[in-house]
C-alpha cells in the first residue's frame, strides 16, 4: 500500500505553529492595534512614500535641501563650507549642522532628498508623541484629546511647509522638545544635550539653554562648555585643525558678524520682528508686483524700533524664568515665551520655523480651559486655524501674497505672546493657585 510523503495534518483543537515575527512587526499585528489604527498606519505609510517620491521628483538645485546637502558634501571632502553652492543661497549655518548633514551627502542628491522627506513625515508623528508626553506631565488629570486634535490641526501648515520645501526645522523641534522632556524628567545632562544640539544647528535654541541656566548657573553652564567643547573637538577632528578653526571663523565673520552689525532680512516670508517691521516701514523693491511698505522711514529709526521690541520681548519672557527660577520645575507657559522669543527676536524667521506652534498651541488651549476663559480659547482657536488655512491653494495666490508681506503670522505671533503673558500673570493669582493645585504643578 502506498504512503504519502506529506506531514500528517494535526489532530483537531492543536494549535498551529506560529512562525516567530519580528519585533517591529510584531506590535502592528497585536489584538491591541484595531482595524482602525493599522488603516491610519497604512494610510501615513502612503501618503508619506507618495511625498517622498514626489519631493524625489520635483527637488531642484535651488532650493534649501541643496544647501544642507552640499554643505554635507563640502564637510565630508574637506571644501570650504561658507561659500555660494551652486544656484542655492549661501550657507548660514554653525559648522556642527554639515557635519550631520554629511550623513545626506553619503547619498546621491534625489535619494537623499526621498530619505529625509520620509524623516520629516515621520517627525511629525513624533513631534506630537513628544508633545502629548509633555502636556501629560504638566496636566496629569486632564482629557487632552480636543488640545491635540487642536495641536495637530493648527500645526499643520507649518509642517507640510517644511515636508514641501524640506527642511530641518522639524529635526530641530524634535530636539528642543526632547530636551525640554527629559529636563522636566530630571535627566539634566542627556537634556541638555540635545537643547545644545539644536543650539549648533540652528543658534537660537540657546535661550532654551537659557532657563536652565537661571534655574542652576554654575552647573549648566560648566556641562554646556563640556558638551560645546565635545562638538567642537570632533568637528576639528574630522576636518583638521587648521581647517576646523577656519570654519569657524568663516561662520563668524559671514553669518553672525553681519546679524550683529543690523542685517535684517527682508523678504517677503520671513516673519520675526525686525523683518516685519523693515517690510512694513522702510522701501524695497515690490515682490511679485505687490508693494508691502507702507512707508519710508530712515533705516537707523527703524532699527531703534525692532531694537526695543526684541529686547522687550527678551526681557518680559526671562523676567518670567526668573520668577519661576526656585520652583520644582519650568511653568508650560514659561516655554511658550521661550519659544515664541526664539522666533519673533530671530534675524531670520521663516514659516517653517513655526512648527514648535505644535507644543504653545495645546498647552494655551488647556491653560484657558483651566482659567475658564472660553470665549478667548474659541478666538485662539479661530485665529490660529485661519492662519493654517489661508495657504496659496485656499486664499489665491493674490491675497496670499499680501498676508505674506504685510506679515500675518508675525501679528499671530504678537498676539499669541500676549495672550501667554496674560495667562502667566493669571496663572499667579491666589485664587487660581487654589483652584489648579490639584490638576497640575506649577
Amino acid at each position: 500500500m502506498a504512503t504519502s510523503s506529506h506531514p500528517p495534518l494535526p489532530a483537531a483543537g492543536t494549535p498551529l505553529l506560529r512562525l516567530p515575527l519580528s519585533p517591529s512587526v510584531r506590535p502592528f499585528l497585536s489584538p491591541n492595534w484595531t482595524w482602525a489604527m493599522r488603516g491610519w498606519a497604512a494610510l501615513i505609510t502612503i501618503v508619506i512614500a507618495a511625498l517622498a517620491i514626489r519631493e524625489m521628483l520635483t527637488e531642484t538645485t535651488h532650493g534649501d535641501f541643496y544647501i544642507f546637502w552640499s554643505a554635507g558634501v563640502n564637510f565630508w571632502q574637506g571644501n570650504a563650507l561658507y561659500s555660494q553652492i551652486g544656484g542655492a543661497e549661501e550657507f548660514l549655518y554653525p559648522p556642527f549642522a554639515p557635519f550631520v548633514f554629511q550623513a545626506l551627502a553619503w547619498l546621491p542628491f534625489r535619494w537623499a532628498v526621498g530619505v529625509f522627506t520620509v524623516f520629516n513625515g515621520l517627525s511629525w508623528i513624533g513631534i506630537l508623541l513628544l508633545v502629548r508626553q509633555l502636556l501629560r506631565h504638566y496636566f496629569p488629570r486632564i482629557p487632552l484629546r480636543a488640545a491635540m486634535l487642536f495641536a495637530g490641526l493648527a500645526s499643520w501648515r507649518y509642517i507640510y511647509h517644511n515636508i514641501l520645501w524640506v527642511n530641518i526645522n522639524e529635526l530641530v523641534c524634535l530636539l528642543c522638545l526632547g530636551g525640554i522632556l527629559l529636563y522636566l524628567r530630571k535627566y539634566e545632562n542627556w537634556a541638555l544635550v540635545l537643547l545644545m544640539a539644536a543650539t549648533w544647528l540652528k543658534v537660537m535654541p540657546v535661550l532654551l539653554v537659557g532657563v536652565l541656566f537661571f534655574r542652576r548657573p554654575g552647573p549648566v553652564l560648566a556641562k554646556s562648555l563640556a558638551i560645546s567643547a565635545a562638538f567642537v573637538g570632533v568637528i576639528l577632528l574630522e576636518r583638521g585643525p587648521g581647517q576646523g578653526l577656519q570654519d569657524f571663523a568663516d561662520f563668524w565673520q559671514i553669518t553672525l558678524t553681519p546679524f550683529l552689525a543690523g542685517k535684517v532680512y527682508t523678504d517677503w516670508i520671513s516673519f520675526s520682528i525686525p523683518s516685519a517691521l523693515f517690510k512694513l516701514l522702510t522701501a524695497h523693491p515690490d515682490v511679485m508686483g505687490v508693494r508691502y511698505h507702507i512707508t519710508d522711514w530712515p533705516v537707523a529709526v527703524v532699527r531703534r524700533i525692532s531694537t526695543a521690541l526684541q529686547l522687550l520681548v527678551v526681557s518680559l519672557t526671562f523676567w518670567q524664568v526668573w520668577q519661576d527660577r526656585r520652583a520644582a520645575q519650568p511653568r508650560p507657559t514659561t516655554w511658550v515665551l521661550v519659544l515664541l522669543s526664539m522666533i519673533l527676536v530671530a534675524g531670520v524667521a521663516w514659516e517653517g520655523h513655526h512648527v514648535t506652534l505644535a507644543l504653545m498651541l495645546p498647552i494655551l488651549f488647556v491653560r484657558l480651559t483651566q482659567l475658564g476663559w472660553l470665549r478667548v480659547r474659541l478666538a485662539l482657536m479661530i485665529g490660529t486655524g485661519l492662519v493654517a488655512l489661508l495657504i496659496s491653494d485656499v486664499a489665491g495666490s493674490t491675497l496670499y501674497n499680501y498676508l505674506q508681506g504685510f506679515s500675518l503670522i508675525t501679528v499671530m505671533d504678537l498676539c499669541l505672546f500676549g495672550l501667554t503673558m496674560a495667562v502667566a500673570f493669571a496663572g499667579r493669582s491666589r485664587i487660581f493657585t487654589a483652584y489648579a493645585g490639584t490638576t497640575f504643578s506649577h
